[in-house]
């Protein structure tokens, strides 16, 4: 058996020495590398839980920033978002402008008709414009986001796209524009 000596008195580090001699002798160096990934995988998760709390504290602070949705009743009250509708002396712009997006896309445009109708007491004026086009569908997508995008007024009505065989890259796309008008016919009222 072991004797202590006297006057030694071990410090804390020698302790830790110890234990951690004996631990290893016990388990094993594959136990003490576990215990290591054990305590590595606790440290991961403390602080992937601490940084879903601070994100969760950041989103309330800001939910309670911003005003909330007014009640159904009080969206009669809110002002309107004001958009520029095209008046009919617009058209030949925008039809301009449709079939210049279409090109600057590399789609064919071999077909196209348009029509306006007035503004009745339920609806407001509009160009309705019905056109075909030929190209890729990607092109045919860009297409239409751009127009949506160019005009606020634009709704895409009607869209068939149809293909040759499965193995045509290109489409034929059938396209039903509408953008709606300010100014022809009997004034509609807000």
């Amino acid at each position: 058996m072991d004797q202590p000596v006297t006057g030694f008195t071990p410090s804390a580090g020698w302790r830790l020495r110890v234990a951690a001699a004996r631990l290893q002798r016990r388990i094993g160096s594959a136990g003490v590398i576990g215990l290591l990934a054990l305590g590595a995988g606790l440290l991961v998760g403390w602080d992937a839980w601490s940084r879903h709390q601070r994100f969760a504290e950041d989103a309330a602070s800001l939910h309670a920033e911003q005003p909330s949705a007014p009640p159904s009743g009080a969206a009669a009250s809110a002002p309107p978002v004001r958009v520029r509708w095209p008046s009919a002396s617009e058209v030949p712009v925008l039809l301009s402008r449709i079939e210049r997006a279409a090109v600057q896309e590399g789609l064919g445009w071999p077909q196209a008709d348009y029509r306006v109708t007035p503004a009745t007491g339920d609806t407001p004026a509009s160009l309705e414009v019905r056109c075909t086009l030929k190209g890729p569908y990607p092109a045919i997508r860009r297409f239409i986001t751009v127009s949506l995008l160019d005009q606020p007024t634009l709704t895409l009505r009607e869209f068939a796209v149809t293909r040759a065989n499965s193995e045509a890259s290109n489409v034929d796309a059938k396209l039903t524009l509408v953008v709606y008008l300010a100014g022809w016919g009997s004034e509609v009222k807000p």
